[in-house]
């Protein structure tokens, strides 16, 4: 019988993980350090090129830290304070939806991975923003008429 072929590093297609040794996992914040790395590595490899909806959504990144900087910094109507979020939720979702295909080219495990952290991103992201609300609403209390 004959041995399983070694998988080369980085070859994570389904056709190559069938079959194959597998190394074992690595844990913890070692496994965190050699991710960042990869995704640094990947981020300025010259065989990825960026579209024009991720220059777009660096932009629309920037505009909606800038307008939420200024909603809070300057004295607004409320209503005017509520356009920067609604702009910003406009700019994370239109995020999401243009980088939702990747899912498709995925193997299922990595695609149900992804749809993984997607939703722990979105967990974060809601349980901070009712920390952030909470303790600025306890500071305000706390500073009196």
């Amino acid at each position: 019988m004959a041995e399983p072929a070694e998988v080369p590093k980085g070859d994570h297609s389904p056709a190559a993980s069938k079959d194959s040794v597998q190394t074992p996992r690595r844990q913890g914040l070692k496994n965190f350090v050699l991710a960042l790395k990869h995704i640094n590595e990947a981020s300025v490899a010259e065989n990825v090129k960026q579209r024009f909806s991720d220059y777009v959504t660096i932009a629309l990144v920037v505009l909606c830290i800038l307008s939420l900087v200024v909603a809070v910094s300057l004295d607004v109507p409320p209503g005017v304070k509520f356009l920067p979020l609604a702009f910003t939720v406009g700019a994370v979702l239109f995020y999401i939806i243009n980088r939702m295909g990747i899912i498709i080219s995925l193997t299922a495990r990595q695609a149900l991975i992804v749809w993984q952290i997607l939703v722990a991103g979105f967990w974060l992201g809601v349980t901070s923003a009712m920390l952030v609300m909470l303790v600025s609403m306890y500071c305000l209390s706390q500073m009196g008429p």
